[in-house]
């Protein structure tokens, strides 16, 4: 049988209309999965994802592989609720949300700890403190660049709300382009956008700087004992029933991961010329990988971070992660690594 694999750089309206409705069987263990669909962010953690997909690493457990990105929150949402996909990566905060919401998705890993950076205008910025009464914009309201930048404040004494002059974006692009006109003097941006923000202004006389990292400046604020998962991959219930092809999964996705540090270039050319909707540009890429903190964790070995994360983040509001920490089922439970891939 002809192996299939399909990308969809950015997800439509139709798409959404094709993944809620179209439906999908997953079979026994040991057969083929008719049509496998993996939905990853607009950004870095789409990599690994497209490298599953373009080189047919899933081909001992799937007929077709499809490669979906979730440009928003929204329609994140309308894809889990929907049912029709796999695997989702996703903040962790909204995995619990969704955990707890009834949705009966399972955590499988954390891989990215860090990707959040402050990058302004003024060199001399070395803290959040040093942002009072300036302009700064934040992309997605109440996701997890706004919820970092809350807790990194007000456990300094700082009311972000009162103390800085907030410019909500729809999305990291708006953010990056009011950085980058000079209608705010910061922004908060994940990779590999910040990379491409410092590297479009390094000509100029205004240029920016990379001048907050927010797991450092975590670390020197909450303490080096509690870290920042900041997020990774889910089973939807669909898939749940075929143990045999999350663990492979979860062991081609590690290695995924593998070969794109080993080979920042390769990765950056692959995203630029197969993701192009979402702007990847190879160099900017290749390069912002060394600025995200990658450490492919399984859940149930990253639970005690997760927990003590989440409880950070439930100090604003429990509605952040879905009203509770959520109960054993959550977390996957793992895979033997070392254990030869088919």
């Amino acid at each position: 049988m002809q192996r299939r694999k399909k990308l969809i750089a950015l997800l439509g309206i139709a798409t959404i209309l094709l993944v809620v409705f179209s439906g999908g069987a997953t079979g026994t263990e040991g057969e083929l999965i008719p049509r496998l669909v993996i939905v990853a962010p607009p950004g870095p953690l789409a990599i690994p994802a497209a490298y599953l997909v373009i080189n047919n690493r899933l081909a001992a457990i799937a007929a077709e592989v499809e490669l979906m990105i979730w440009p928003n929150p929204e329609i994140l949402t309308a894809i889990v609720v929907g049912g029709d996909a796999d695997f989702v990566t996703m903040p962790s905060n909204l995995a619990s949300i969704f955990y707890n919401r009834g949705i009966g998705i399972q955590l499988l890993d954390i891989s990215v700890w860090n990707i959040l950076y402050l990058i302004s205008s003024d060199p001399e910025i070395t803290t959040l403190a040093d942002l009072r009464n300036e302009k700064i914009a934040v992309p997605f309201k109440g996701a997890m660049p706004d919820l970092m930048l809350q807790i990194l404040s007000t456990r300094q004494g700082i009311d972000p709300f009162v103390d800085f002059n907030l410019h909500y974006t729809p999305d990291p692009r708006h953010a990056a382009q009011l950085l980058l006109a000079g209608k705010v003097e910061h922004a908060v941006l994940s990779e590999p956008l910040a990379t491409t923000v410092l590297l479009k202004s390094a000509a100029r006389l205004d240029r920016l700087y990379r001048a907050i990292r927010f797991d450092v400046e975590w670390t020197r604020v909450v303490g080096e004992d509690i870290r920042t998962p900041i997020a990774g991959t889910v089973a939807l219930p669909r898939i749940q029933g075929r143990p045999d092809v999350i663990d492979e999964f979860i062991r081609q996705y590690r290695l995924a991961i593998e070969w794109m540090l080993k080979n920042p270039k390769q990765a950056g050319l692959m995203a630029e010329k197969h993701l192009p909707g979402l702007g990847f540009k190879a160099g900017p890429v290749a390069l912002s990988l060394q600025y995200i903190t990658w450490n492919h964790v399984q859940a149930r070995d990253a639970r005690e971070d997760l927990e003590a994360f989440f409880s950070i983040l439930a100090q604003l509001s429990l509605n952040i992660i879905g009203g509770a920490l959520p109960s054993d089922e959550f977390y996957y439970r793992g895979v033997d690594l070392e254990q030869r891939s088919r």
